[in-house]
């Protein structure tokens, strides 16, 4: 029987690769039992891959070794030797070269955090956050929508402006940045609260003296990526950017009393078209009639929205003639958009959109003194995903699916 050494070891060059990276990894069972072919690996964005079927997959590469299949044929088995020593000294020297993404840090004392109160349009107030680069304008502005369907806390937004990587680029890179909150869509998911205050909050931006009014674009991710299709229907916006939007929102899929862990609403995830009534399907056109700016949608290919984006949202925006570009991120998980997980990602997602948004923007943004930034490694942000976690056990509970 073959001896498994080979392929553990290269289980285990694949870990530390992948931890000195900062891959976010997912583990099951590993290393309790080496010679048993039921350990499950998967490696941030480079695709690395211990599977339950004895299979070692380099998605990036061309390896593919059935241990069963090894086994079988012993002219194979010098060849699982040899790749036990040479797979993980390639993977472990490729661990060693430094990272080189990194993402801007820009302190309070250079870009102070401004907290403001927004009139709401049913007499509520609408708490919003505001960073604007050293200066007096004019300057674009963006508008960075939270997903899930619960209000964020305070600090938390606060934190976010702070140490969210891709929120800090859009500041260094020179736009005025403004993060709020808005009001719950739990109870039912089809009231337009949440989409008024966002109104609120756009028309406030605009208003701001620093702020050039025909230079203001969204950006809202799942929740609030449903929400910023919603805006390009109802506000003037230069353009928009959707990070997986949760369009079961959008085109009525969603409706109250239907939980996002029940089977009814995996369902309608997993085969939107089945419930793509005439209906709804007038009321979703109607929306997109109203869209009168550029739509980029960013999306992985791990998710599900993604088949009702695909299948649904974006051919109706071309069939409509909406100017819509859809780009894919192969293996990222929700919310990769924001950057706080794998920061080459992060920082394609950001050139992606910067590419997408300058076009149409009056005013073009100018990078702050780069004296004012601090260049920190880029992947998983330790301080934001803290800050995520003490928001979230301060804040209301939110929709997961919606993130």
């Amino acid at each position: 029987m073959l001896r498994t050494d080979a392929i553990t070891n290269t289980h285990k060059a694949c870990v530390n690769f992948c931890t000195l990276r900062g891959e976010p990894i997912t583990c099951r069972e590993l290393f309790d039992a080496p010679r048993r072919f039921h350990h499950t690996l998967v490696c941030g964005r480079y695709g690395l891959q211990w599977g339950g079927t004895g299979r070692f997959v380099f998605r990036k590469g061309s390896l593919a070794m059935s241990t069963r299949f090894v086994r079988s044929c012993r002219w194979l088995r010098p060849v699982a030797f040899v790749a036990g020593f040479t797979l993980p000294l390639a993977v472990a020297a490729a661990a060693e070269e430094p990272a080189k993404t990194t993402y801007p840090q820009v302190s309070e004392a250079a870009c102070p955090v401004k907290v403001v109160s927004i009139s709401g349009k049913a007499g509520n107030e609408v708490t919003a956050v505001v960073r604007q680069p050293p200066g007096n304008g004019p300057f674009p502005a963006i508008v960075l929508l939270h997903g899930g369907l619960s209000p964020y806390r305070l600090e938390t937004l606060k934190q976010e402006s702070l140490t969210r990587p891709n929120y800090v680029r859009f500041l260094a890179a020179g736009l005025v940045i403004m993060v709020p909150t808005f009001r719950s869509r739990e109870e039912n998911p089809q009231t337009r609260d949440a989409l008024d205050d966002c109104l609120a909050v756009v028309d406030y931006a605009k208003k701001l003296p620093v702020v050039d009014p025909r230079s203001v674009a969204v950006l809202g991710g799942s929740g609030g990526g449903s929400l910023a299709l919603e805006l390009a229907g109802e506000a003037d916006l230069c353009a928009i950017v959707a990070g997986e939007p949760a369009s079961v929102l959008f085109t009525g899929l969603m409706v109250r009393g239907m939980s996002d862990r029940g089977p009814a609403f995996q369902d309608v995830m997993r085969n939107p078209k089945k419930y793509y009534t005439p209906e709804l399907q007038k009321f979703t056109q109607a929306k997109i009639k109203q869209i009168r700016c550029p739509v980029l949608i960013v999306h992985g290919d791990v998710h599900p929205l993604k088949v009702i984006n695909q299948e649904i949202i974006v051919p109706e925006l071309k069939a409509a003639n909406k100017p819509v570009e859809y780009v894919e991120y192969p293996g990222q998980p929700h919310a990769f958009w924001w950057g706080s997980q794998d920061g080459a990602v992060g920082q394609k997602v950001f050139d992606d959109a910067v590419r997408f948004l300058k076009p149409t923007l009056k005013t073009q943004p100018v990078q702050i003194d780069e004296s004012l930034i601090t260049r920190v490694p880029g992947g998983r942000d330790r301080a934001e995903k803290a800050a995520g976690q003490e928001g979230s056990k301060k804040s209301p509970k939110r929709n997961n699916k919606a993130e």
